[in-house]
């Protein structure tokens, strides 16, 4: 850039900050109510941070279980597999299953997509997943159906990878190789946040008097316009709100600007909270926000909403694309993440529904331990039968039927 500009004979332009981060990391962000609005700002929004972070945390709490499928038709763990321990414990030798999956899942949340470069061992078998930030990994077609991912980072290039070679996590998608950016569809409502926050921290600011006219008898001079304005800086700012202004030469001051209420800031806030939780589909109640609707006999329902409307289909976003990419395709090998602790009701209830179902022969003594993560015991693998209750075999030998 420097050769051209010298040799055009152009002074080179200062950049912002933020135009720096655009080209560096490859995530251009577009301009909404004067806010450059990209995946970094975007995560200084309050909302958009916690709508990530219950995305996030609902994909890596549950515990992540690799199950082989048997030949009579029930399942048992695979533990046995590498891919076991690679998924359930240690992705790569610095993270964890919890911390890598929550990554993933924010990166897929904000940008749209999630990439890990797997990395195998001599024997052909998947042995580390290392994460890749966005910005810094592109896809590209070569052929119609034949793609390559290219990836880097700050030391440089790390290479060209097949579609075999990744890991690659989307969410909603327009075309079948690429995501759709969260954070880009969404730009005006997160857009429409910053304004409002950095307008309410201007106001607090300025004593929530942001502006005013100061209006004066007589004309005043340049000197004493610049120690006037010194001082009206001086009074302003939240540490001053409320000390009593002193006014001479009949000077009058009039507010030109609307307060917070005249604004409807609160309202205003309020309103984008919703619809910023509504482009990332998740329940307000589920980031602490609730309204005069919201009881605490409907906070079970908006629980068990969230867990089916929002998770679940990331959830299976993510156990598909194990399935597929990283276990054995139409084996009998499959992931399965464990939300059992998710729709656990209380105490008592779970207690009339253990009853109910081991006194109905439905489950076991220990099936039920196994769902409470309790160890199995002596004799608890038989199913009880009420004394009242027989099959319909077992009535044909029946001679006391009077019907017989």
């Amino acid at each position: 850039m420097k050769l051209l500009d010298r040799f055009f004979g152009r002074k080179a332009a200062q950049l912002t900050y933020d135009q720096v981060a655009d080209l560096i990391d490859g995530v251009g962000g577009g301009r909404v109510a004067g806010m450059v609005v990209n995946e970094k700002t975007a995560l200084q929004v309050a909302t958009v941070l916690s709508c990530v972070k219950v995305l996030a945390d609902g994909c890596s709490t549950p515990d992540l279980h690799v199950f082989r499928e048997l030949d009579d038709g029930s399942r048992q763990k695979a533990v046995n597999i590498p891919e076991y321990r690679l998924l359930a414990r240690r992705p790569n030798e610095w993270q964890t299953s919890l911390e890598w999956r929550r990554q993933m899942t924010a990166h897929a949340a904000l940008t749209g997509s999630a990439l890990s470069i797997k990395v195998r061992g001599g024997n052909g078998r998947v042995r580390e997943l290392l994460p890749v930030e966005p910005g810094c990994w592109e896809v590209r077609r070569v052929s119609r159906y034949e793609l390559r991912y290219r990836c880097w980072d700050e030391f440089g290039v790390i290479g060209d990878f097949a579609s075999d070679d990744v890991f690659v996590l989307h969410n909603l998608q327009w075309q079948w190789h690429k995501s759709l950016n969260a954070v880009k569809l969404a730009a005006s409502a997160i857009g429409l946040a910053m304004a409002t926050e950095r307008s309410a921290s201007s106001m607090h600011e300025n004593g929530l008097k942001p502006s005013g006219l100061y209006s004066v008898d007589g004309t005043l001079t340049k000197e004493q316009h610049e120690r006037l304005q010194e001082m009206l800086k001086k009074r302003a700012g939240p540490d001053k709100a409320g000390v009593p202004f002193v006014l001479d030469r009949a000077a009058k001051w009039i507010s030109t600007t609307t307060t917070a209420v005249d604004a409807q800031a609160n309202e205003t806030r309020r309103t984008q909270i919703e619809e910023i939780c509504r482009a990332y589909n998740v329940f307000p109640i589920m980031i602490g926000h609730s309204d005069k609707a919201s009881t605490f006999a409907s906070s079970e329902a908006f629980f068990a909403a969230h867990r089916i409307h929002t998770l679940m289909p990331w959830h299976k976003a993510w156990t598909q694309r194990i399935d597929e990419m990283l276990l054995d395709g139409s084996g009998p090998l499959f992931a399965q993440f464990d939300t059992r602790y998710m729709s656990m009701g209380s105490m008592k209830d779970r207690a009339v529904y253990a009853r109910t179902m081991i006194e109905m022969g439905l489950l076991s003594p220990n099936e039920w331990r196994d769902e409470e993560g309790r160890d199995p015991r002596d004799g608890g693998d038989e199913y009880l039968r009420p004394m009242n209750m027989t099959s319909g075999a077992s009535n044909q030998g029946n001679t006391n039927d009077p019907n017989a």
